[in-house]
């Protein structure tokens, strides 16, 4: 994408970079340093060298029979150590020890998987999963910051980091590497396709090279409204700084920048200076879009950029896009199998009820995973996968929600294809729950339907609103279900009695069957002692206390089973 650039010769501050490059290449304890704390050998044995510099004697500790070190012991200064590793059958790891004084360093040795070779991001899209590449790109966007889940863009491509070791090899410990967004890192892993999502799973960091800019402001991404307005990004750099912005966003124009030099003290004797870049966005009079614009920031040495998106709200969403007009659950599920197994990147919006929760994690991950559909049941469904709640924020307890609750959730649609070739309709993407309505317990909702009675007495005190009416079926009218209007009627009790009392008796009239379909007589008939669910408005027919006919009510459940 071609990049309109803004450079004001104000700007032309040569600086060092922001903060110290910091080199995962090698590995430095002071008094003991190793050239490479991770060594990878090829199951049919290889051998490999190490140099160890050391003020002291050292020797190696923990090592495997498997591997062999010469030599295994030294003394002070720079030594060249050959590590070999026997032909094996499988793949193996172990962790070995090189001690010096009081100074210990490990070093992860791995044997059976490929020592990667680098690639670019556009290679590993295309390469096969389970292979481990070594990749280097900027930081675009950081996800996680507790196990290391980020974005990795070079010019080729985008991919998912998924799971950053630390130093050690640790999980779990991603801010101890420092790196931020716009830093260029090289990081090697094996490849994982999820979801239609390219990833490298549980990287190792092999070098971070320090970006020369830094987005300060705002720490979020604000959506301008559609009426347009001015958008201030506050940046820290060191060096020659340029706004860009691509050529097919003609909608947000560069206004100025205003440039505060850096204050220089003993403790900071080579501090960054502070731009505030002034863009105007035009009002928008379709859809909601958004603009990625770069600041690219150079001095002598080398050169850095960090990515800011501009988004704005749509004038008029269409259906599905729109959270006031979301699509139903099974509209979402006909949009999924159109999308297919690849998702299209739109964010989309559909409305439904929980049916079942599969997990609701309150620690680090803090997500959902449940299902939606659109009458409460689990056979017509959405899958919603690793959802945040509210304002997409992490759940932070599990009975934030439950079966029965109203949900509106957004993000990205698929229609996901396993190993085994099942396919599921998900949201899976940028998932959260727009808006919920929990599940109600009063009298006639799905979770405390009406007794024939209750339902009697709202009846007769003027209700006619649709509810949830639970009882037994005590008398067919005729057949119970007629093939040829696809309904049918019986009458309802507390006991599964007739009592021939209009205020104990309550009709079904002219029902549809489960799920609101026409019956066939390829369904189940309804009989006597059946205990039925029945949801529908309702109304009083002479003395009878009645569903309004013709199919406007329908068995939401019958002896349990619902559709």
């Amino acid at each position: 994408m071609k990049l309109k650039y803004f450079i004001p010769s104000l700007l032309a501050v040569f600086a060092m970079l922001v903060g110290c490059s910091e080199n995962f290449e090698r590995s430095y304890l002071g008094n003991l340093r190793v050239s490479s704390s991770y060594l990878a050998f090829s199951l049919d044995g290889s051998s490999t060298e190490l140099t160890v510099n050391a003020s002291s004697d050292w020797a190696f500790q923990n090592v495997p029979d498997w591997l062999t070190i010469a030599p295994a012991t030294g003394s002070s200064g720079e030594s060249k150590v050959t590590l070999t590793a026997a032909k094996a059958a499988s793949a193996k790891s172990a962790t070995i020890k090189l001690v010096s004084g009081s100074s210990v360093q490990e070093i992860n040795i791995l044997q059976g998987k490929n020592v990667a070779e680098l690639a670019n991001c556009k290679q590993v899209i295309e390469g096969a999963d389970g292979k481990t590449f070594r990749v280097k790109g900027t930081v675009t966007t950081i996800a996680n910051d507790t196990y290391g889940n980020w974005y990795l863009k070079d010019e080729t491509g985008e991919i998912y980091i998924y799971g950053t070791l630390d130093a050690k090899g640790a999980t779990k410990n991603f801010l101890s590497l420092g790196i931020e967004a716009g830093d260029v890192v090289t990081v090697e892993g094996p490849k994982k396709t999820y979801n239609g999502t390219v990833e490298l799973v549980d990287v190792t960091v092999v070098k971070i090279e320090k970006s020369l800019v830094k987005i300060v402001a705002p720490a979020k991404t604000p959506e301008i409204a559609k009426e347009g307005g001015d958008l201030t990004v506050k940046l820290a750099f060191k060096g020659n700084l340029a706004p860009g912005i691509p050529d097919d966003c003609n909608w947000v124009r560069y206004k100025n920048m205003t440039v505060v030099k850096g204050t220089v003290t003993a403790v900071t004797p080579n501090p960054a200076d502070t731009a505030y870049v002034k863009f105007a966005v035009d009002a928008n009079e379709g859809k909601g879009r958004s603009a990625v614009v770069s600041f690219t920031c150079s001095n002598e040495k080398s050169s850095s950029s960090v990515n800011f998106t501009i988004k704005q709200a749509a004038n008029v969403l269409p259906h599905g896009e729109n959270p006031e007009d979301p699509f139903t659950v099974a509209e979402a599920v006909a949009k999924c199998k159109a999308i297919g197994n690849t998702t299209d990147g739109v964010i989309y919006f559909a409305k439904g009820v929980i049916s079942s929760i599969s997990s609701v994690d309150t620690g680090s991950y803090g997500n959902a995973t449940f299902n939606i559909s659109d009458n409460g049941n689990d056979e017509n469904f959405v899958t919603v996968f690793r959802s945040y709640f509210l304002d997409n924020q992490k759940f932070t307890a599990e009975g934030q929600i439950g079966v029965g609750d109203e949900v509106v959730i957004t993000g990205k649609l698929v229609y996901y294809k396993d190993k085994t070739g099942k396919e599921t309709p998900e949201f899976s993407g940028s998932v959260y729950v727009y808006s919920i309505k929990k599940a109600s317990n009063d009298p006639g909702t799905k979770n405390n339907p009406f007794t024939p009675e209750q339902a009697i007495a709202y009846v007769d005190g003027g209700g006619k609103d649709a509810v949830y009416v639970k009882g037994i079926v005590s008398e067919l009218v005729k057949t119970g279900f007629d093939p040829g209007y696809g309904n049918g009627s019986f009458w309802i009790s507390s006991d599964g009695k007739k009592a021939g009392d209009y205020l104990k008796d309550f009709e079904a009239y002219q029902v549809n069957y489960l799920g609101g379909r026409k019956w066939t007589e390829a369904d189940p008939q309804i009989k006597v002692g059946d205990v039925v669910v029945i949801y529908g408005p309702l109304t009083k027919y002479n003395n009878t206390r009645e569903t309004q006919g013709k199919g406007a009510a329908y068995v939401y459940s019958l002896n349990g089973k619902t559709e």
